[in-house]
């Protein structure tokens, strides 16, 4: 039975070096080179299984980068259902300089998708077997899809499907049109759709509560970087204080969140420490180098930290 299914319509494989300086117009030598499986929903089926849980992550899947994405899930032991398009899946660069400890992120719009290609990733969500409780939608749009893409699949799905969404830009205006439970945005992208500069959490409740009065979205989490989030329903709110971590990557802590999130809410946990779950997953995901996402024993020994 397929608990929980993430869709990601533009997915990437992350290609992760090392140099010892960026320096324009010379020619640069990197290395120890590594490559990750990537892009929103992906990035949340590889945490989930990775904290003991299981996914089924759906994609749109072309060329040989396609090839090696599923090649990557597969040794990441993440089920998978890719589906062809005639485009090349497409390739990030993530270089990371030691000199500085700064990280430089070089990410491609990817592949152009047909009507009929983004039909085939859509009814290969809706119409699986086995109805997911939860479904994830996450990640950028790539060429040729409309900003309504997700309201469309959202609206396609059936209405006992829990939907989360994290995507950003004119498609989260175009999700939060439908019927969502759980929605995490930033600050800036909470702000964008209240019409408001999210400055404080009265400011972030404030708009959160305003887009749960519409009675379109179930919760909000609001992602406050190293503030931590703000969990908003229509009938409660909690502020959750992320720990003080060591720093190595920002990249993928969202998305480790969300599936920490997801899969506690899966487990039959409350809203509340299912939030508090997420933000202990995005703490040790920032623990770990490149796009790798987080370990569980890191994930886990955080969690019980935050909740003594």
């Amino acid at each position: 039975m397929t608990s929980i299914a993430t869709l990601t319509v533009n997915p990437t494989v992350d290609r992760n070096a090392k140099i010892g300086r960026v320096v324009a117009d010379k020619k640069l030598r990197c290395y120890d080179e590594r490559f990750d499986a990537g892009g929103g929903g992906v990035n949340v089926a590889k945490a989930i299984t990775e904290l003991g849980g299981e996914a089924l992550a759906i994609f749109a899947c072309g060329g040989a980068v396609g090839d090696q994405l599923t090649r990557l899930l597969k040794q990441h032991s993440v089920t998978t259902l890719p589906v062809s398009i005639s485009g090349s899946t497409r390739e990030n660069v993530i270089v990371y300089e030691e000199e500085t400890e700064r990280q430089f992120r070089f990410g491609f719009p990817g592949p152009t998708l047909s009507d009929q290609e983004q039909e085939d990733c859509l009814q290969a969500l809706v119409s699986l077997a086995s109805k997911p409780d939860f479904v994830v939608l996450s990640g950028s749009l790539p060429p040729g899809v409309d900003a309504d893409f997700y309201g469309r699949v959202i609206n396609a799905l059936s209405p006992e499907c829990k939907v989360v969404v994290d995507v950003s830009g004119e498609a989260l205006e175009r999700a939060v049109d439908q019927s969502v439970y759980l929605l995490k945005p930033n600050q800036h992208e909470l702000g964008e759709l209240a019409g408001c500069e999210i400055e404080s959490d009265q400011d972030a409740r404030d708009a959160a509560k305003k887009l749960i009065d519409r009675g379109k979205v179930k919760a909000v989490l609001v992602s406050l970087g190293r503030g931590g989030a703000m969990l908003v329903t229509a009938s409660d709110e909690f502020r959750v204080v992320a720990p003080t971590v060591k720093i190595r990557s920002r990249i993928g802590a969202g998305d480790t969140t969300v599936a920490g999130m997801v899969l506690a809410l899966q487990r039959g946990k409350s809203m509340e420490e299912a939030a508090r779950f997420g933000v202990a997953c995005g703490s040790a995901a920032v623990m770990t180098e490149g796009t790798k996402l987080c370990r569980r024993e890191d994930a886990e020994t955080i969690f019980e930290e935050m909740s003594r």
